[in-house]
């Protein structure tokens, strides 16, 4: 059985399509949660009175996108009889047979997650992601992001990772990896989870039947400034606590340029506004090095593949900073 794990924030605009596509899969065999993270509007009634088949897990406050998942997973993961989770935003729309797919991806043990190709809701010719990259030089990436979609990735293939606003994961990795990491509240905690997936030696497989629709950016653009802070936040833990060390040592240069670059680029050609958000950002990451480096000590012994292998995982993106 599937568990899916539902993130809402005063969604409800966005939960009929999302629950509608749901009702649409041919595969039935799930259990859909609705984690409600201390909405004001009415997304618990209207889910209540419309969808009485999905159930609901309130949280008294906003506690972030990483926090909420992890009760949600925790609480399905009490059911012995889920084996899968599915991560899936209130902001998407599943295509027939997306579940089928998705679970498609597990044939084999060493697969751990899978990715599907997310089109963008409003314009649907349009790639909203194919999979996530990370690397050696540059911010982590969704393949394909803004890209006319002319069948460019619809082979499978193992990739990095998978966008969390539509990711399933095999009940193991949770018990071999732990959660996401509710330090990184929101933004990038994805990536950290797969990184954290591939240092233990589980793969990503990404399947082009997989489809979905994202209103990417839907509920995070009520706070002004907010996805900007929390990625700039998020990097420097991501990096810090994942790459092995003589990796890490090789990109550092480029990393901090790359920051420079970027907030030079925020202030002059966007606003000095952005810049301040991205700025802020970094020194908040600063302040978590401490906190960084003891998870750091917990994901390097655990880590079962050698240096050469992470690298290949690693491509660049010239489009990014």
């Amino acid at each position: 059985m599937t568990g899916i794990v539902i993130p809402n924030y005063n969604g409800t605009e966005h939960l009929k399509d999302c629950f509608e596509s749901l009702g649409r899969q041919d595969c039935r065999d799930f259990r859909a949660l609705m984690v409600d993270n201390g909405s004001t509007d009415d997304s618990v009634d209207f889910t209540v009175k419309n969808f009485p088949e999905i159930e609901i897990l309130k949280i008294e406050k906003n506690l972030g996108f990483a926090p909420a998942v992890n009760k949600g997973i925790k609480h399905l993961l009490e059911d012995g009889n889920v084996d899968k989770i599915l991560l899936l935003n209130n902001d998407v729309e599943c295509a027939p047979g997306f579940l089928t797919e998705m679970l498609n991806c597990f044939k084999n043990e060493e697969t751990g997650s899978a990715a599907c190709k997310m089109l963008n809701y409003f314009e649907r010719d349009v790639i909203d992601a194919a999979g996530d990259f990370l690397s050696l030089r540059r911010s982590p990436w969704a393949r394909g992001n803004g890209e006319k979609d002319i069948g460019q990735y619809d082979k499978e293939e193992y990739v990095f990772g998978s966008c969390a606003g539509a990711a399933m994961y095999r009940r193991e990795v949770f018990e071999k990896a732990g959660f996401f990491d509710e330090d990184f509240i929101s933004y990038f905690e994805d990536v950290d989870f797969a990184f954290r997936l591939q240092l233990l030696g589980y793969k990503c497989f990404y399947n082009p039947r997989a489809v979905c629709y994202h209103k990417r950016g839907a509920t995070t653009k009520q706070w002004r400034g907010y996805e900007t802070r929390m990625c700039e936040r998020n990097l420097i833990g991501l990096r810090l606590k994942n790459y092995p060390a003589p990796i890490y040592a090789k990109c550092f240069l480029f990393f901090s340029a790359g920051r420079v670059k970027r907030y030079l680029k925020f202030f002059f050609t966007d606003s000095p506004l952005r810049a301040y958000y991205a700025f802020s950002g970094y020194l908040a990451g600063l302040v978590q090095i401490p906190r960084v480096l003891k998870k750091r000590k917990i994901v390097q012994k655990k880590k079962s593949v050698d240096n050469d292998y992470v690298v290949s995982l690693m491509r660049d993106n010239p489009s990014k900073n």
